[in-house]
């Protein structure tokens, strides 16, 4: 054999290994990227996808917060079964406390905590064997824990609980009272259905240590407009009058904002027209010439009263009668004087 030949075939038995040597190194590092991608993947999946309704980490604010107080009707639950989706819910409670649970069938969660809750459908689970020592947490939303504010606040909405748990501050959060506002707000609780607190309110926060009280998670707090009273008949300026101007507006106080009593009036036959709850009416005769005198009570006026002051009927009929008599006068001078 030449040595040319020896020399191709020397060439030819090293060439190959290196052909076979890359593509094994080639299979190498697409094996370790599939698999890095694999092991990526599966690091990622349980993560978003969670037990059923669990939000990913961007997004775990919006699964609610553990509750210490009852669940009520209307909040949104989640309930969340460890390392089995297919058991884990996002429901909202209805009416009578429950909710419906694919497997389960009707659950009543309304009145339990989130621990008792969780206890009650783990117990269940178990019990129907459908699955083995399940570990169940179950969330309220934590939009059930904001303060809703209306009325006569400059900023009406929804707040979340403030960390101060005070009235006042949380008409601070909604920008403060109206000039248009009364003396009473309401209170609700969605947790209390049927519950409402009339609160007596000073819009002049003279005294409100007097008036301020706590709120807690879920309140619907209404600041009511101050009241409107009529006063009419026998007066300079009569018509509807706003009851903000004093914390007990009273009959002379009244009279005063209409102008006061005109001429030619019946003191004695001064009326109060009073519309009680049940709509019906009771109507007061007043001395309104007493009142003035401090000589009478001054009652009170509420929301809605009528004050009358009644014309004399004989003083306008003598003033008519004086009035037409003056008007004969110029006549009678001059046929007398012919």
């Amino acid at each position: 054999m030449s040595t040319r030949n020896i020399r191709n075939k020397n060439r030819s038995r090293r060439t190959v290994p290196r052909a076979l040597l890359s593509a094994v190194a080639l299979g190498c590092v697409l094996a370790s990227h599939a698999l890095f991608a694999q092991v990526e993947r599966q690091a990622i999946i349980p993560s978003a996808q969670g037990a059923g309704n669990i939000k990913p980490p961007d997004a775990v604010g919006s699964v609610g917060e553990l509750s210490i107080e009852p669940i009520a009707a209307g909040q949104t639950v989640h309930v969340s079964v460890f390392n089995a989706s297919d058991f884990s819910i996002t429901a909202r409670v209805s009416e009578t406390g429950e909710i419906p649970y694919p497997m389960l069938g009707v659950v009543k969660v309304g009145g339990l905590t989130s621990a008792e809750a969780a206890k009650m459908v783990s117990e269940r689970l178990s019990s129907l064997n459908l699955v083995v020592d399940p570990h169940v947490m179950v969330t309220v939303d934590s939009s059930s824990n904001d303060i809703t504010i209306l009325g006569e606040v400059r900023t009406p909405g929804i707040y979340p609980t403030p960390g101060k748990h005070m009235l006042s501050d949380v008409i601070a959060m909604a920008g403060g009272l109206t000039a248009n506002t009364g003396r009473v707000i309401e209170i609700s609780n969605q947790k209390k259905p049927g519950q409402l607190e009339s609160l007596p309110w000073d819009p002049t926060l003279h005294n409100l240590a007097t008036y301020d009280r706590p709120v807690t998670a879920g309140d619907r707090i209404v600041v009511r407009p101050c009241g409107i009273a009529y006063v009419g008949g026998h007066v300079l300026k009569p018509g509807a009058y706003s009851l903000c101007g004093s914390a007990k507006m009273t009959v002379s106080e009244m009279v005063a904002i209409a102008g006061g009593i005109a001429p030619l009036t019946s003191y004695k036959h001064t009326y109060l027209v009073r519309v009680q709850p049940d709509g019906t009416r009771v109507v007061s005769q007043l001395d309104v010439q007493k009142i003035l005198q401090s000589k009478a009570a001054d009652p009170a006026i509420h929301e809605d009263d009528i004050l009358y002051v009644s014309p004399s009927v004989l003083k306008d009929a003598l003033t008519k009668a004086s009035g037409f008599a003056l008007s004969l006068v110029g006549p009678l001078l001059y046929t007398y004087q012919r």
